[in-house]
């Protein structure tokens, strides 16, 4: 009995296989490389000097234009609507209904004639202020309601935690 060859003389290659997994497998190359440049930062920026960096001075100059409202269990201190800070104490135990969001809309009025180019306010509560009490402190100081008369104050209202307060 005379063995078969395995590979005939003239017989051809079946290359589908081959080229079936190739084709699957460019996509998910293609697809690998977007997410590597995507992430990417460029670095051709030029670098920063110590001439450049803004002076101590000038920080803290910027830190006492800001306006902020730190709110806590006592009611609002408020720095920015006048010299030094105010005190808007709440008018009972400190529920959501007893700040005195009257007073604190008063004040942003206040601090908006002092500042009329800055657009926003810093929002510091401490850990124990409900979120009910935010939108409250958002809401005056966002805007004023005068019956129908509405008068906008700081536009964009920044919430920072307690302990990063500025």
């Amino acid at each position: 009995m005379r063995r078969r060859e395995r590979n005939p003389v003239g017989a051809e290659i079946d290359l589908t296989p081959v080229l079936s997994t190739i084709v699957h497998i460019i996509p998910i190359v293609l697809i690998a490389v977007r997410f590597v440049t995507q992430y990417q930062h460029p670095m051709d920026q030029a670098p920063i000097h110590s001439t450049d960096a803004p002076s101590r001075e000038k920080l803290e100059a910027q830190e006492r234009e800001r306006v902020v409202i730190k709110v806590g269990a006592a009611g609002f201190v408020v720095r920015g609507a006048g010299e030094g800070e105010s005190t808007l104490p709440c008018r009972a135990p400190c529920a959501p209904a007893d700040y005195d969001y009257a007073a604190l809309s008063d004040a942003m009025v206040a601090a908006r004639a002092r500042h009329p180019a800055e657009t926003q306010v810093v929002v510091v509560p401490e850990a124990a202020v409900t979120y009910e009490v935010l939108v409250g402190v958002f809401d005056a100081a966002t805007q004023r309601r005068d019956g129908d008369r509405v008068t906008a104050l700081f536009g964009q209202p920044v919430l920072v935690n307690g302990e990063a307060a500025p």
